[in-house]
């Protein structure tokens, strides 16, 4: 029995080292001091501040659409930043990354696709997720850059694209490749997961899309969801488990709460139009990978069913062909464990994503 205690003792010194020794070292891998889950109601006045303290206002995008934009710009930045975020996105949603970029020395500038968010929407159904020529989103991020970003930032300036802004930020590159010093993509879409079919559904979108043109331009009919796609849907946490799109609850529950505080920003599925041009947009941006003449950073997450790996593999291959660049480190950072959401993920995969590409960001200065 004295044994066996002695035996315990030792084993809860064990454990109790164990712990302090990770907490410590969990201290220290958050050397750019983000805000943890545990952290996020204490810290919300001051979030709140940094936020209304930005600049919101609207720009002019293709077809004089009214796009609505923030920006924090900082007098002695280290560089600009420019979030391009992903499909149903508003940058509402961007508060908290807006907040750890800025205290780490950067002006942020962000704004919302034509079609969802605060921008004017294209169809009758506002909450459908459409868009009728896919490059459109990469002209509004070249009028973004034109109209807004330039009046402050021109030098230093960084490019950050998340799922379809991944996609969106890729082909951006490739056409205006002298406007930024580096990209760095999150969780990109350059190809859009859809299951078990792959690419016959979006053969069979691209089909129906341009059927659908046809009745269209006769009958002055509106774009229709895509097969299986809706109007926006409220979802608890325990409904997002099965769609694997992010472990952290509060950062869950506080986009569905943003969702509730702006019925503006709230976007359902996407129409066959939407679908068809994702496709071909995501394998144009594969294909001339190799145009991009930047460093490129691209962080995959292992657990994500959003997008695929195999076209961020794809992508990355295609960029080493190329004699002026190549992903950084030749291939996707695989952040182990994570699903899709990366920027709204718990601390375990969300501190690593955020710490590589501000370290990415830092190497380039």
């Amino acid at each position: 029995m004295c044994t066996l205690a002695v035996e315990v003792g030792y084993l809860r010194s064990f454990l109790t080292l164990l712990l302090l020794v990770t907490s410590n070292v969990s201290a220290i891998e958050n050397s750019y001091q983000l805000i943890l889950d545990n952290e996020l109601a204490a810290r919300k006045a001051e979030i709140d501040t940094f936020w209304d303290g930005g600049k919101t206002g609207s720009f002019t995008g293709v077809n004089g659409a009214s796009l609505g934009f923030k920006h924090f710009v900082k007098p002695q930045a280290r560089a600009g930043i420019v979030i391009v975020n992903g499909r149903t996105e508003s940058y509402l949603k961007y508060k908290e990354l807006a907040f750890n970029l800025s205290q780490n020395g950067y002006s942020v500038y962000t704004y919302d696709h034509i079609g969802q968010g605060l921008s004017a929407r294209l169809t009758q159904d506002k909450q459908q997720g459409h868009i009728w020529d896919f490059d459109d989103y990469v002209s509004d991020l070249n009028r973004f850059y034109q109209q807004i970003v330039r009046k402050y930032d021109s030098e230093h300036l960084f490019l950050l694209g998340y799922s379809m802004g991944g996609t969106i930020s890729s082909l951006y590159v490739q056409q205006y490749p002298t406007d930024f010093k580096a990209l760095a993509l999150v969780s990109p879409m350059h190809q859009p997961d859809t299951g078990l079919l792959g690419g016959a559904i979006c053969k069979g979108a691209g089909f129906t899309t341009k059927v659908r043109d046809l009745l269209i331009e006769t009958f002055d009919l509106q774009p229709r969801y895509a097969l299986g796609q809706g109007a926006f849907k409220f979802k608890s946490f325990a409904e997002n488990s099965p769609q694997l799109m992010t472990h952290s609850q509060i950062r869950f529950e506080q986009l569905q709460q943003l969702y509730t505080d702006n019925e503006a920003i709230r976007l359902g599925g996407a129409t066959s139009h939407w679908l068809a041009n994702a496709c071909a947009a995501a394998k144009q941006s594969i294909n001339e990978a190799s145009e991009i003449q930047i460093p490129v950073l691209l962080l995959q997450a292992e657990k994500d069913i959003a997008v695929t790996a195999r076209g961020q593999n794809k992508f990355c291959e295609q960029l080493a062909q190329s004699k002026n660049n190549q992903c950084e480190y030749t291939k996707p950072v695989i952040i182990k464990g994570a699903y899709h959401e990366l920027f709204i993920e718990s601390d375990v995969y969300r501190i690593p994503a955020l710490s590589h590409i501000l370290n990415f960001f830092e190497s380039r200065m």
